[in-house]
């Protein structure tokens, strides 16, 4: 069968990772791997709603993460393309025009990064040069309403407030809908950034008991701590207040109980999925797991990402 050819040439000025600008034309293959015939299975199931989370380090930062920029854009399209996932939240993008071209790419997909003019408050707390939150979506879905939250606790969460999304949409039938944040936690195992974590999930917390007590809410993103205990001198785990609480369920403890590692470095989970016990009920059993592209994508650590993509399954009819 042939395939859709396509080049992106990346062009970088002098001033910064903010200036970079892609441009497609039709030389090389469209998937990333061209030595290897292998693809990722797709993770889409029609009878659920497929969500995935994945920290796509420094997305469009020239001078950080994957130095190789077209090798980067390349292969997250396709990781995301070929798992097929109906909701995934990204963080650590940084350049605008990288996410404009990652979304030309996934032309089954739309793409709310933080910045775009749809997100409340968006744009005055995440500047250029920023790690950024996103969330891209299957067409089926429709954005209510977007906005930042919890802004007052910025430097709790390193300068990067969770962005809701109110998403509505049709399943078996029925018309249904689900409020998504993305969230970035302060990183680093030491005291600042542990003490930071303890802040943030507090706030979170006391901000999902007061506002939606009974609503299909979901969390995805990189918490940068374990919810067993925490990747700081084994302390107990900043998320511990959603953890004792059954109003909630991590629905990615089975990955933390078994101690599966979310990243290419270390040992831990740090990337989850917080539900609400209401959408908790819906959670798919044993769904939960890390995937791991690099069995479909050379130089996966050096040429992607340190972390890997995260998925849990919900079924909503």
């Amino acid at each position: 069968m042939n395939r859709a050819l396509l080049l992106l040439t990346l062009t970088l000025t002098a001033c910064g990772p903010e200036d970079a600008v892609a441009t497609f034309t039709d030389s090389t293959p469209e998937y990333d791997d061209v030595a290897s015939s292998l693809r990722m299975p797709s993770e889409d199931r029609p009878e659920t709603v497929d969500v995935g989370s994945w920290n796509v380090e420094w997305f469009g930062a020239p001078d950080n993460g994957p130095l190789d920029e077209v090798a980067q854009q390349r292969n997250v399209k396709n990781v995301i393309k070929q798992t097929n996932l109906d909701l995934i939240g990204l963080v650590e993008v940084v350049s605008e025009d990288a996410f404009k071209t990652l979304m030309a790419g996934l032309p089954a997909y739309e793409g709310l990064l933080v910045t775009d003019p749809r997100v409340t408050n968006g744009a005055a707390y995440y500047s250029a040069n920023e790690q950024k939150v996103a969330l891209l979506y299957k067409r089926r879905f429709t954005v209510d309403s977007a906005k930042l939250v919890l802004m007052e606790q910025s430097y709790a969460f390193a300068g990067r407030p969770p962005m809701e999304v109110h998403l509505s949409f049709t399943e078996d039938g029925a018309p249904r809908t689900l409020v998504v944040m993305v969230t970035h936690f302060k990183a680093m195992a030491n005291s600042d950034g542990y003490t930071r974590r303890i802040t943030a999930s507090n706030a979170l917390k006391w901000y999902l008991d007061g506002t939606y007590p009974s609503r299909w809410v979901l969390v995805v993103g990189d918490f940068n701590d374990d919810i067993d205990v925490s990747t700081y001198q084994r302390k107990p785990s900043p998320l511990a207040p959603f953890v004792n609480d059954p109003a909630y369920r991590f629905t990615t403890d089975s990955l933390s109980a078994a101690g599966v590692s979310t990243t290419a470095n270390f040992s831990s989970t740090i990337d989850h999925h917080l539900a609400t016990d209401e959408l908790a009920r819906r959670f798919v059993a044993d769904s939960a797991k890390v995937l791991r592209p690099e069995a479909w994508v050379t130089d996966y650590v050096l040429k992607t990402s340190d972390h890997y993509p995260v998925v849990t399954r919900y079924d909503l009819r």
